[in-house]
């Protein structure tokens, strides 16, 4: 009893700082808005954000279910294709030797080059939001996939093939659950660029969606509706790194993550 009083507090002062952190800013803007009688059309006062949001929260909530859709389904399929990509180029050196660097050249291919032509192909459809986030997501758990099944000591596997130990048991008993670790922590960065891929291609080609709310929106100069979508995104952003954080706490909870104040002295 003691121990959940414990971490609940301890919860608790980890969540004050970050807290204090957004209200002190909400209160700066909000009077900086005030003062100054800066128009809405230029930066409309959290106040009016809200109170946007709040009248016309049924919108908002069908326009943010069309982009979780989105978000979820090419979250998945990428991080497994990434996955899958990493196991090979681990067990194959072709693949490592003549895949790799055309990972590394496409991740350097921008993004918003890419939508248009997904739209040209797919259609103005849930499809080409799903490619794009499914790309975005698939790169950081490839390559963290690859760092941590390449990361173990050879000696631990050379040992595992004296006692005839085949690839398959090497890769599932010592090599994925030593990766696991790397391979959340591509799934935390997969987890931020799936949002960022499902609104920029809803600003390319939608009619729903907050992105395409924030388009909209800015066209129309309707700031407060724009910055209540913004809003809704970057919740949306958080709470599946969060949500990518819990399912690594839960499944792996043998492994200690860096605390930052310790790190920092």
């Amino acid at each position: 009893m003691r121990y959940g009083k414990r971490k609940w507090v301890a919860s608790l002062q980890a969540a004050t700082p970050p807290t204090m952190v957004v209200v002190g800013t909400v209160i700066a803007w909000e009077a900086f808005c005030r003062i100054v009688q800066i128009r809405d059309f230029v930066l409309p006062a959290p106040s009016l954000v809200a109170w946007q949001f709040w009248r016309n929260l049924p919108v908002y909530l069908d326009h943010t279910w069309v982009t979780v859709q989105e978000i979820l389904v090419g979250f998945v399929v990428g991080s497994i294709l990434g996955l899958l990509m990493a196991v090979a180029v681990v067990q194959s050196r072709t693949l490592q030797r003549g895949f790799y660097p055309l990972l590394v050249l496409f991740q350097t291919v921008p993004k918003a080059a890419i939508a248009p032509l997904l739209i040209l192909w797919f259609g103005y459809g849930i499809l080409p939001k799903v490619v794009l986030v499914a790309i975005l997501a698939f790169f950081p758990v490839t390559v963290d996939g690859i760092l941590g099944l390449t990361s173990i000591e050879h000696t631990l596997i050379d040992l595992l093939r004296s006692v005839s130990a085949s690839r398959w048991q090497i890769l599932r008993k010592i090599q994925m659950p030593h990766a696991l670790p790397h391979i959340f922590a591509g799934l935390r960065v997969g987890s931020t660029l799936a949002v960022i891929g499902a609104i920029l291609a809803e600003w390319v080609g939608a009619n729903s969606g907050l992105g395409y709310m924030i388009m909209s929106a800015g066209a129309e100069l309707k700031m407060d509706r724009m910055f209540a979508a913004i809003l809704m995104a970057s919740v949306l952003g958080v709470a599946l790194f969060y949500a990518v954080a819990l399912a690594e706490r839960w499944l792996l909870p043998w492994h200690q993550t860096v605390d930052l104040d310790k790190a920092f002295g």
